[in-house]
């Protein structure tokens, strides 16, 4: 089964049927590594505190971008992680209309504790795995960093500005 180009024709059946299965078990991975290591933010909030602490203070705008969010929802997240003590804004020192929005030492806690817990409970599943699913797992790991690039790509079905 492998995976082919989409073409103005779409794409074939068995490569539906690999992106298929692709979804689900990386849905049920994520899945049990949350079970694993829960946050007590939605999937949202951490997913927006874990790109401002991987990437550093950040204009709300770009944030939303990053995220595929709308303006409205990063405001609403950065005032949820504000209030639980995990993210701080201040005035963009380079235009004073523009806030940024930096992690706070107990979010970039909360991120890497969790980061590190599920990290080690994957490790713990992989060592698990016969040497060569091991071996195909690191072969797909530039594949997989491909496809996570390609996040603020605008999708077919939706417009540029995330509506």
């Amino acid at each position: 089964m492998t995976f082919g180009k989409a073409t103005g024709g779409g794409v074939a059946v068995g490569d539906r049927d690999a992106a298929g299965r692709l979804y689900v078990v990386l849905a049920r991975l994520t899945r049990a590594l949350r079970r694993v290591a829960p946050a007590p933010l939605g999937h949202g909030a951490v997913s927006a505190l874990a790109t401002v602490v991987r990437e550093g203070p950040m204009r709300l705008g770009d944030l939303a971008t990053r995220e595929g969010v709308r303006a409205p929802s990063i405001s609403r997240i950065v005032a949820l992680l504000e209030n639980e003590g995990l993210a701080a804004r201040a005035v963009d020192p380079a235009d004073a209309r523009a806030w940024l929005v930096r992690a706070t030492p107990d979010g970039e806690r909360l991120i890497n504790g969790a980061s590190s817990a599920r990290a080690r409970v994957l490790a713990e599943r992989v060592a698990r795995l016969t040497d060569e699913q091991q071996a195909a797992l690191r072969a797909a790991l530039p594949a997989l960093e491909a496809l996570c690039a390609d996040e603020t790509v605008p999708s077919p079905t939706r417009p540029p500005d995330g509506r």
